[in-house]
C-alpha cells in the first residue's frame, strides 16, 4: 500500500524509515506467497497489475475496517454503549436497587442492561468472566488486588420488631438484652452472624443473639418480623416504611448498629469502562436524591492483605 501511494520504493522505504532493499523484498516476498505479480517495475516508474489492483483493494479494506473497529472502541471509552450486567444482593436489589436501574437505563437507551440479584460472597471470587459481569454492588468485599472499589453510600441498619412481639416479649433496653429473645437472624451473610454489634454511649458493645429463623435476604427477616416471630437486624431502606407506618419498631435507640458501606467492585482495567463509571456515578446521585442514606464520594483500590 506504501509503495503504490508513494509510486517509488524508494520513498516508501524513507517514509516508513526501512532500506529501499528490504522494501523490495517484502514485495517480492509478498508476489511468491501469492503466486502472481502486483507491480510491473521499470527503472523509472511503477504500474499495478490487474491482481495488484485487486490485492491493494482488498488491503485497503482491511485497514478501513480496523480504523472503523478502533473508532468504536474508542467511543465506548466517550459514552456508554453496548450491555451492562450487575449483580447485587437480592434484598437491595429487589427492594432499592432495580428502581435506580431503570431510572439509569431511560437515561442510557444506548445501553442494554441485565440486573441480577443473588447472594454475594463475603469472601471468594465473583467469577466475573465465567459470569459475564460488569460490576458487583455489595456490602462486604474480598478485598483483592485485582479488583477496584467504589464506595457509592454509607447504608444504615436497624434493630427492629413488631409491636405484637414486644407486647409478648417485652422490650430490650440494652444489647445484653437480646440473649433472651428470639432473633431473626441473616444466614451466612457475614462471617459470624450471631453476633451483633452496636455502636453505644461508652463505645462498641457486641450482644450474642440466638433465634429459630434464618434467611439470606433481608425481605424475608422483614416479613418474618412483621409476623411477629422475633427481633431483626436489617438494613433501614427494607424496613423504613413499615418504620414509619408504626408496623415496626425501632429499638435501642441509644445502641446503633454501625451502618454498612455500598460498595462497587469491578475488575482492574487500564482505563474503567465509560458504561461502568457512568452506572457508579449515576448511582451515586440516585441514592441521595432518592433515599435518607448518609453519602460519602470516595474511590477505594482494593491492596493486598
Amino acid at each position: 500500500m506504501r509503495v503504490v501511494r508513494a509510486g517509488s520504493f524508494t520513498i516508501a522505504a524513507s517514509q516508513l524509515g526501512l532500506s529501499r532493499a528490504l522494501i523490495s523484498r517484502h514485495v517480492s516476498e509478498l508476489e511468491t506467497r501469492l503466486g502472481v505479480r502486483l507491480l510491473n517495475r521499470s527503472t523509472r516508474s511503477l504500474s499495478l497489475t490487474d491482481e495488484g489492483t485487486a490485492y491493494l483493494e482488498f488491503c485497503e479494506k482491511i485497514f478501513r475496517d480496523i480504523e472503523t473497529s478502533e473508532r468504536g472502541i474508542l467511543q465506548t471509552r466517550l459514552e456508554p454503549v453496548g450491555t451492562l450486567r450487575v449483580l447485587a444482593p437480592k434484598s437491595f436489589g429487589a427492594a432499592h436497587l432495580s428502581d435506580a436501574v431503570i431510572a439509569f437505563a431511560k437515561v442510557q437507551p444506548r445501553l442494554q442492561i441485565s440486573l441480577l440479584l443473588d447472594n454475594t460472597p463475603y469472601r471468594g471470587s465473583y467469577k466475573f468472566a465465567e459470569r459475564g459481569l460488569d460490576m458487583v454492588l455489595c456490602f462486604s468485599t474480598p478485598m483483592r488486588s485485582a479488583m477496584v472499589e467504589q464506595e457509592i453510600a454509607i447504608m444504615d441498619w436497624v434493630v427492629c420488631a413488631s409491636p405484637d412481639y414486644l407486647a409478648r416479649a417485652g422490650r430490650p433496653q440494652a444489647p445484653a438484652d437480646l440473649a433472651g429473645h428470639d432473633c431473626l437472624l441473616h444466614l451466612e451473610g457475614t462471617e459470624n452472624d450471631s453476633i451483633w454489634r452496636f455502636d453505644g454511649p461508652k463505645g462498641p458493645v457486641t450482644a450474642k443473639v440466638r433465634g429459630s429463623f434464618f434467611s439470606n435476604t433481608a425481605l424475608a427477616l422483614r416479613k418474618a418480623a412483621l409476623a411477629g416471630l422475633g427481633i431483626t437486624l436489617v438494613p433501614d431502606y427494607v424496613v423504613r416504611d413499615d418504620l414509619e407506618a408504626g408496623d415496626l419498631v425501632d429499638l435501642l435507640p441509644r445502641y446503633r448498629a454501625p451502618p454498612r458501606p455500598l460498595i462497587a467492585v469491578y475488575p482492574r482495567t487500564p482505563a474503567v469502562p465509560r458504561k461502568v463509571q457512568a452506572f457508579v456515578d449515576f448511582l451515586k446521585v440516585w441514592m441521595v436524591e432518592q433515599t435518607p442514606v448518609r453519602h460519602r464520594l470516595s474511590t477505594r483500590v482494593a491492596v493486598d492483605a
